[in-house]
């Protein structure tokens, strides 16, 4: 299996693979990771459940400089120096473990941390080999395979042969250009301005939280913590490409209300760069697949960008991995897109109305800004309720329009399966096998199970048999991605091998196949 990029998509996807025993190769350019331009900093509780799954969240927690208890509030103001006009509490999912949601909350946290962090699980794992100062520059796709041309760090070249590759290389990505899919969307006029600073003497008056939105000024901003020692993350919007460091420290001092001496600003690194809402026409061939911002690129507001990568990544990495091991269909493939597109573009729509609700237009009272920027800030709905219903390889169901703030846990196909406690530090999930899991309601079982449990041996899918802790009478079928493939009362209704992209002899991809 050959990566295309080192990023977030990269890393999770050869995490992904590695968590099912599966090799692979990653190409990326950049031999270190750059602390100075810290990307996402936002973890959501969904991406910490799949870290917990790969073995890595207590490590991602302990290498975040904030802890997920030490603030979790968001403020807006007109001024750091000045009072603020209205406040978010509970942001980002940073409560959802303690409301019972998930056994992880979310987790505030640069970019560049998590990717340390993965590219060390991946050199432990010894399932995934990083070429570090390679990348790819082209590649011919064959009904057998991938045959690559990658460039070394010293100008040469040599080709690789594989049986998938992934296009994890970002939103000017070769892998998206050479399939001939194409990015549709829009961009906004102006360029915003990223900078990391070091300001000792900047102490806003809110007291601690992980956002100052500053509102008033003609040049508004955002402003948080990296860590609790001085280093701070700024976002100046629409200032424009030409906009320098002396311009950031202009703007800086505007927001803070306070001289550059004062604060003792220096500047470490600035970043233009200009928000794009963009989806690509196709995210896929027969044998190559793009994941994350390759497929799809959206605004960073509410801090989905990075977490949509690693969903991606989680998806196509358990089905690839299902193919080579002989126990899925070739189907199971062609789901990725229709799975992934919808929720690309749910993301990419509430990443819009988060733009805008920070744009010209924006609110400057309390009550106008929590109801324009609350689903910036509370989307478990969104992160936590997203649905893979209307899927070939999900079991028909309606699918129901998710709201973005609020999450109501459920046990239906395509939904994500509700969390449960097993034992203290115990949780459903930390049980669910690497195939596909079978949740057999309390005192059921018998003869059915068995049978069901023989037919899955018969036709090679493997499965995990568990008692249902859930509150429901009905048996549910769950995918290697936590995701409910099928759920009823009656296992005679389950399609096991439809769910597994594979079709019987003598019955039809769409057609029902019972267990005996």
């Amino acid at each position: 299996m050959l990566i295309a990029g080192g990023g977030p998509a990269g890393l999770a996807a050869a995490s992904e693979l590695a968590h099912h025993g599966i090799h692979s190769v990653l190409l990326e350019p950049r031999r270190e990771v750059s602390h100075l331009r810290p990307r996402a900093k936002t973890t959501s509780a969904r991406t910490m459940e799949l870290f917990r799954r790969w073995g890595i969240a207590d490590e991602v927690r302990r290498a975040a400089p904030l802890s997920h208890s030490w603030s979790r509030r968001v403020v807006f103001c007109a001024a750091l120096d000045a009072e603020p006009i209205t406040e978010f509490r509970d942001v980002f999912g940073l409560s959802a473990a303690e409301d019972g949601f998930t056994a992880e909350a979310g987790q505030q946290v640069a970019q560049p941390v998590v990717e340390e962090v993965l590219r060390a699980h991946l050199v432990r794992s010894g399932l995934a080999e990083l070429r570090l100062g390679e990348r790819l520059l082209g590649f011919t796709e064959r009904r057998d395979g991938v045959v690559c041309e990658v460039l070394r760090a010293d100008g040469s070249t040599y080709r690789l042969a594989t049986e998938y590759l992934l296009g994890c290389d970002g939103g000017r990505s070769t892998v998206r250009e050479e399939i001939g899919a194409v990015l549709h969307g829009s961009s906004a006029p102006r360029a915003n301005l990223n900078a990391v600073i070091r300001a000792p003497g900047l102490r806003p008056t809110a007291g601690t939280a992980l956002h100052y939105w500053v509102v008033e000024p003609e040049v508004p901003g955002a402003v948080g913590p990296l860590d609790r020692d001085g280093l701070w993350w700024v976002t100046l919007a629409d200032v424009g490409e030409s906009a320098d460091a002396a311009r950031a420290v202009e703007l800086i001092e505007r927001l803070a209300g306070r001289t550059a001496a004062e604060l003792g600003i220096e500047v470490l690194s600035t970043d233009p760069w200009t928000p794009r809402m963009m989806l690509a026409d196709r995210f896929a061939t027969d044998r190559v697949f793009l994941v994350g911002e390759s497929a799809h690129v959206n605004p960073p507001f509410g801090g989905h960008g990075f977490n949509t990568c690693v969903g991606d990544a989680v998806n196509i990495g358990w089905k690839l991995a299902a193919v080579l091991q002989g126990w899925a269909g070739v189907d199971l493939l062609a789901s990725y897109e229709i799975e992934r597109r919808g929720i690309a573009e749910l993301t990419l729509a509430s990443a819009v109305r988060n733009l805008e609700a920070s744009g010209p237009n924006r609110a400057v009272t309390g009550a106008r800004i929590q109801q324009t920027k609350a689903e910036e800030f509370h989307s478990l709905g969104l992160v936590l309720g997203y649905s893979y219903a209307g899927s070939p390889v999900i079991a028909d169901h309606a699918a129901s329009r998710a709201d973005v703030q609020t999450y109501e846990p459920s046990i239906v196909p395509g939904g994500r399966l509700p969390h449960a406690w097993i034992a203290p530090g115990h949780a459903l999930y930390d049980d669910l096998g690497l195939g596909m899991t079978l949740l057999v309601p309390p005192g059921a079982g018998g003869r059915a199970t068995a049978a069901f449990a023989e037919h899955a041996g018969v036709i090679g899918i493997p499965l995990t048999l568990l008692e249902s802790p859930l509150r429901a009478s009905d048996y549910v079928l769950v995918r290697p991605d936590q995701h409910v493939a099928w759920c009823d009362r009656d296992l005679g209704t389950a399609e096991l091998a439809r769910y597994c992209g594979v079709s019987l002899p003598g019955t039809s991809h769409h057609g029902k196949e019972h267990a005996p």
